[in-house]
């Protein structure tokens, strides 16, 4: 059985860590962030990945910094044969891309070379796209360019979340990369196809200030931002001078007026005109330190002002 060590953060790489454990491949060792302070009490976490690798008793290296030199030195004692990276959130520099013998493979939530970076599924729902997937590829210095050994399409759901989406991508990522697992166990020499470069996106990290939706853009895209920025940081607007978190819409007729201009029946229905003509309906919002509840649900307590 290959030797190899895991590296990887969230819950995405602890539901693949899961799934090669249970399919009795479990690692040599697991690494993964530091734990760093989290919520509103800012009390101190372990990752998903730590969190379950505990529980299967398997060894496993906090690291703030993979690349120091000591750390490079504990890697190097379990003499792996391949590195295995998922969302690991740390970029893995020469000194320990050399250490496996037969190379460090990734997991990547996107058809590479669309999307590399660090937000592939919520860039691919906010840009529209209907399809996305898993590439397993060879980790290089260059972000998300080496070649590519598998992947793995999806079809991305019309009411599809972010998070949603990631839950799927899990299961396929774990499925490709045991595919991956059992190529270099095979000893047979693989396939690595190189990307295009010419047809390569970036998908940088989400921002909390990308919450607040800009009404000048067209409906469909505002749909689309709803869904991406599940389940952080979740798209936000200002009504009557409170921010209103907003979960899901639906896109209905406008009626004329300006981008961001807001209509109710004060009893089920809250739409917002959109820069397209069209508008949303918002069909699940929540009010700051409030539930999260349907529209009418949440009209049957909120004191409406008059905006006709």
């Amino acid at each position: 059985m290959v030797k190899y060590i895991y590296m990887g953060t969230p819950a995405i790489a602890a539901r693949i860590l899961e799934k090669l454990c249970e399919s009795e491949y479990p690692p040599a060792l697991v690494v993964t962030q530091t734990a760093k302070p989290k919520g509103r009490g800012q009390k101190v976490t372990p990752s998903e990945v730590e969190r379950y690798a505990r529980t299967q008793d398997l060894n496993v290296l906090e690291t703030i910094d993979v690349n120091m030199p000591g750390t490079a030195d504990v890697l190097k004692t379990f003499h792996p044969e391949l590195i295995l990276v998922v969302a690991f959130g740390q970029i893995l520099k020469e000194n320990v891309l050399k250490i496996p013998k037969l190379g460090c493979l990734n997991v990547h939530a996107s058809l590479l070379p669309r999307y590399r970076g660090a937000a592939p599924v919520q860039r691919a729902i906010m840009s529209g796209e209907r399809e996305t997937g898993v590439t397993i590829q060879k980790i290089v210095k260059k972000l998300d360019a080496g070649d590519v050994l598998i992947q793995k399409k999806l079809v991305i759901g019309p009411e599809e979340t972010s998070g949603d989406l990631l839950l799927r991508l899990a299961e396929v990522g774990a499925e490709a990369l045991l595919e991956a697992i059992k190529l270099v166990e095979s000893g047979n020499p693989l396939d690595f196809k190189p990307q295009d470069e010419s047809l390569a996106t970036y998908a940088k990290k989400l921002e909390k200030s990308e919450a607040n939706l800009d009404w000048s853009l067209a409906a469909l895209s505002l749909a689309d931002y709803v869904r991406g920025l599940q389940p952080w940081p979740i798209a936000q607007m200002e009504l009557n001078g409170e921010v209103i978190k907003i979960f899901k819409v639906q896109v209905v007729p406008g009626w004329g007026a300006a981008p961001g201009s807001v209509r109710s029946d004060k009893k089920t229905n809250v739409e917002v005109q959109c820069g397209d003509g069209q508008a949303l309906s918002l069909l699940e919002i929540q009010q700051e330190g409030r539930k999260r509840l349907s529209t009418p649900e949440f009209l049957k307590g909120y004191r409406w002002p008059s905006i006709d």
